[in-house]
């Protein structure tokens, strides 16, 4: 079953900062920054697939649930992607003291919840090294990095159907998700199937040495309906998720 969205996300940054303080002090201390990047993605689609996914999941969770969303923090970790015009990208560390510095600002506003709702995987190990050295600052301060197709099995299922020695890039997911919210920035007509599916090199390669143009998959498979679909299915369990996150505690230990 999927969520209906009926109404508006909670934009932070459209907030004065008399708002802010009233969210708080009315017992909202969860908070979802979405993460992304500026990166290639093939003949067929923008820059902004990375942190434009994350942003628009985030929203919907807040139309949902009425958790704050920040702007999207849209440059991340994509040196992988050298060689290909159009990457702005952060170094590992640069990116992880962003995310450190950005969690200082969150806990003395008085957030005690951070979900950072990522869009590209290299951003999982820098958010993963961040966690850990602010964990260590505040006890209290509770921290979850969540890839959008990890969402749940399904959509990480799906994610990975069309991979190409083992990747998933611009493939029939990205795609069609963009189809869905964004078809003006999607140009079908120069899709095309990557070779090397179920090919799992032992090394890692930069992208330019596993695809011709930037793409991993087959993205002339997706379509709007299938990109619909599987949005409403991530919002839906998200904020299933995340609704129980607002009341957890830590497990008491027998």
């Amino acid at each position: 079953m999927t969520t209906r969205l009926s109404n508006k996300p909670l934009l932070l940054d459209e907030l004065s900062h008399p708002q802010v303080k009233a969210l708080l002090d009315g017992g909202m201390d969860m908070v979802i920054l979405p993460v992304g990047a500026v990166e290639q993605h093939s003949l067929h689609l923008p820059l902004n697939v990375d942190y434009l996914l994350a942003q628009e999941f985030a929203r919907g969770v807040s139309a949902v649930t009425g958790v704050p969303v920040l702007p999207a923090l849209p440059y991340g970790h994509s040196s992988n992607h050298r060689g290909f015009h159009g990457n702005y990208s952060l170094r590992p560390e640069t990116f992880q003291k962003v995310v450190e510095e950005l969690c200082d600002w969150m806990y003395a506003e008085g957030f005690r919840r951070v979900l950072f709702l990522n869009g590209n995987l290299p951003n999982q190990f820098p958010l993963q090294s961040a966690i850990a050295n602010v964990g260590t600052r505040y006890a209290d301060l509770r921290l979850r990095a969540l890839n959008w197709w990890d969402i749940n099995p399904e959509l990480r299922a799906w994610f990975a159907t069309d991979e190409s020695f083992g990747r998933c890039h611009a493939n029939v997911a990205e795609t069609a998700l963009m189809l869905h919210l964004r078809a003006d920035l999607v140009d079908m007509s120069k899709t095309y199937p990557m070779p090397g599916k179920g090919v799992r090199p032992f090394f890692h390669y930069p992208h330019g040495a596993v695809s011709r143009d930037g793409h991993q998959g087959d993205p002339s498979q997706a379509t709007p309906e299938m990109g619909r679909r599987m949005f409403e299915l991530a919002v839906s369990s998200l904020s299933e998720q995340v609704k129980a996150a607002l009341t957890e505690r830590a497990p008491e230990m027998q």
